[in-house]
């Protein structure tokens, strides 16, 4: 399966937001400078994230995007279905096929999808935003002006998961 950038760049926002200070407004501007992408775009994807109650978001000078939830209350299977869709492996209608009622295939597919998507509910945003991720992520965002709360510089965890 392969995810989209919507996904990828939604996810790296949030889990910046998730070593944030708690309370603390982050301006979309400077996330998407330091991780090299397109301000537009990440002020769309977090506008998706609003919408599905993930974060909030505040206009003006001292606004930006927070977590509205726990971290560790964010299921990643959930949270990647939100940003991907369901059911978007196969998408048979964009073709319309002659085997679309009848196609094991899709049903296949959907069955892997939904498999995928459980076994990323093991997981918590709070997991992926840990170990090794987090020490990345605050090297990234070291204090600046104007970066509204940069991540704390408490110690790192060691993270048993290899990769991370």
């Amino acid at each position: 399966m392969h995810l989209s950038l919507h996904t990828d760049y939604g996810l790296r926002l949030l889990m910046r937001l998730t070593l944030a200070e708690p309370g603390a407004w982050i301006a979309t501007p400077i996330v998407a400078q330091r991780f090299g992408i397109s301000v537009h775009h990440l002020q769309k994807i977090a506008q998706a994230l609003v919408r599905a109650g993930v974060i909030e978001a505040r206009q003006g000078r001292s606004g930006g995007v927070r977590l509205a939830r726990d971290p560790q209350e964010i299921r990643l299977g959930r949270l990647v279905a939100e940003l991907e869709g369901i059911g978007t492996v196969v998408d048979c209608r964009r073709d319309p096929c002659p085997l679309i009622s009848r196609c094991r295939l899709k049903w296949a597919f959907d069955a892997a999808e939904q498999a995928f998507f459980l076994e990323l509910d093991r997981l918590t945003l709070a997991d992926v935003a840990s170990g090794t991720t987090a020490a990345a992520l605050r090297s990234l965002f070291r204090a600046e002006p104007g970066d509204g709360g940069a991540p704390p510089a408490a110690p790192v965890p060691s993270d048993p998961t290899p990769g991370n």
